[in-house]
């Protein structure tokens, strides 16, 4: 059976700071979570459990992730030799032109300007959809590589928080929410009450 994840990516750090302040303010006043300290996480307030995960530490120590970074370097390498090569081939023809210039008919050398602007129109566009583009070669490739990674973190964090019994799950660093407690999922009674 599937498991249902719901991960509550992009909310903003101050918004979960403030949560968590209130939520951990509720812990500190009962006594809970061993007086507020390190020690007593994951703290606890109402039957609240709340854990956090350092992404950045995870990143640095998941093996996994270096393999990714490996491979799309080694792939940017290869984009980068032939922007250089399109590079070179376009100083090239500039100095061929020049060269040429004074004994060229007027219609080549319209031909080899026209040739000219091509190739550095080429190497503008290749530049712009391996790397500059929302969608380019270099973030559809990283994507692709990390997706599969991505997933094994996510599904060891959803492992980890349901057999800790935690209900919520923090990133430190990008002060996302990772995991929440499929019970606290209201989508399904917003949707019933706008239904009224």
């Amino acid at each position: 059976m599937k498991r249902d994840r719901r991960f509550i990516w992009g909310a903003s750090l101050i918004g979960v700071a403030g949560i968590l302040a209130t939520l951990i303010g509720g812990c500190a006043g009962t006594g809970a979570g061993g007086g507020g300290g390190a020690a007593g996480l994951p703290w606890s307030s109402g039957g609240l459990k709340i854990g956090y995960v350092r992404s950045d530490q995870i990143v640095q120590k998941y093996p996994d992730y270096k393999d990714v970074d490996n491979q799309l370097r080694s792939e940017n390498e290869e984009w980068l030799v032939e922007a250089e090569r399109m590079a070179s081939d376009i100083v090239k023809k500039e100095s061929e032109i020049e060269e040429l210039r004074l004994i060229l008919s007027s219609e080549e050398k319209q031909k080899r300007d026209d040739e000219l602007t091509q190739a550095r129109k080429d190497l503008q566009k290749f530049r712009q959809e391996t790397w500059y583009d929302e969608s380019s070669r270099y973030i559809r490739r990283r994507n692709e590589l990390m997706e599969p990674v991505n997933a094994r973190v996510n599904d060891a964090i959803w492992r980890v928080a349901q057999d800790k019994g935690l209900d919520v799950v923090f990133d430190t660093v990008s002060g996302n929410l990772v995991y929440v407690k499929p019970a606290y999922d209201l989508t399904e009674l917003v949707l019933e009450e706008l239904k009224k």
